[in-house]
């Protein structure tokens, strides 16, 4: 009688032992999860705050073409630019837009011009943005083909 005790209580004990296994093993399962879709959110979230960049920039009045009130999407004036690049302190005016962006906007045709329109910058993760953009040129009233390019840079 005292063996058989003896080994019913030995059962119970590997059976505790196996069932707590389990248990820390799907609770180590659990924190790794939810500590890669905790990474995945923040990229996410980084990644939102890139698209808010760019949406920004495209929509800036500063820039955009206008006729008689109506104004052309995707389209920047190309004085706007010049005059936009002499604008002191504008790193610090805009910053409540752009963040820590490097942002260019370059004539691909008919001519390779470049205008770095707001650069302000620091180390980690850099999400790219391209949009591709019309240029346009009041004193010819043509319109040229270009890019805009966003670089948001985010917290490593």
């Amino acid at each position: 009688m005292k063996k058989k005790s003896q080994i019913q209580m030995m059962e119970t004990i590997a059976i505790m032992l196996i069932f707590f296994v389990i248990i820390v093993i799907g609770f180590t399962f659990y924190i790794r999860t939810s500590g890669f879709s905790q990474g995945q959110k923040i990229a996410k979230i980084q990644e939102l705050e890139s698209i808010k960049v760019s949406q920004a920039i495209s929509f800036l009045p500063e820039l955009q073409c206008s006729s008689k009130n109506i104004i052309k999407d995707n389209c920047f004036d190309m004085y706007k630019l010049s005059a936009f690049m002499t604008l002191p302190d504008k790193n610090n005016v805009y910053y409540p837009f752009f963040y820590y962006s490097d942002i260019t906007v370059k004539e691909i045709y008919p001519s390779n011009k470049e205008w770095n329109i707001y650069n302000r910058t620091r180390s980690g993760s850099v999400y790219k943005t391209s949009i591709p953009i019309l240029l346009y040129n009041a004193t010819t009233r043509t319109n040229s083909f270009g890019m805009l390019e966003i670089k948001y840079y985010t917290v490593s």
